[in-house]
């Protein structure tokens, strides 16, 4: 065998792509491969059911179909959940519809393109709230009393709530 010792594994790459080892983990099964008229046992690990047709289907190239399926999927859930800026680095590009702005390069979405539908606009406006006081019991119609609590001040109706605790 030709090469260094311990090299005669996975050759390098003469395509200029370099490629990073990342783990893929399949869930195994303990399968006996001994032959049933045979007085031992043989437990082997075996990838379950659906990688094995995966790798059957696809051969040589699996990895690259998974990859391709990866790509395609962040693809479409960027285009499902996420709104893109105009950064050039495309790792940050795309952020959360609750990110009002991109922190990079300052580019603020319309509500259509942060939110993806008019519908979703809707649920998420959010309401301003107002500035008058309330002085009437929405109920009874009655006046509001004040009360001084040690997280603030409180109002509450004394015709509509007659037993209302002092704690």
């Amino acid at each position: 065998m030709a090469g260094k010792k311990g090299r005669s594994g996975r050759k390098a790459r003469t395509d200029g792509k370099t490629m990073r080892a990342v783990s893929l983990y399949i869930p195994m099964e303990e399968m006996d491969m001994a032959h049933m008229n045979k007085g031992y046992a043989k437990y082997e690990w075996i990838p379950e059911s659906w990688f094995r047709k995966f790798k059957r289907y696809f051969g040589a190239r699996w990895q690259d179909e998974v990859r391709r399926l990866m790509s395609d999927r962040v693809k479409e859930y960027q285009q499902d959940k996420l709104w893109k800026c105009r950064c050039v680095n495309e790792v940050v590009a795309w952020h959360k519809p609750n990110i009002d702005h991109c922190p990079q390069c300052s580019y603020r979405p319309t509500p259509y393109e942060r939110h993806k539908s008019y519908a979703q606009i809707r649920m998420n406006e959010q309401e301003m709230p107002t500035t008058i006081s309330i002085d009437l019991c929405p109920v009874c119609k009655s006046p509001l009393e004040v009360e001084q609590t040690k997280w603030g001040k409180s109002k509450f109706c004394r015709s509509c709530n007659p037993s209302r605790s002092t704690l």
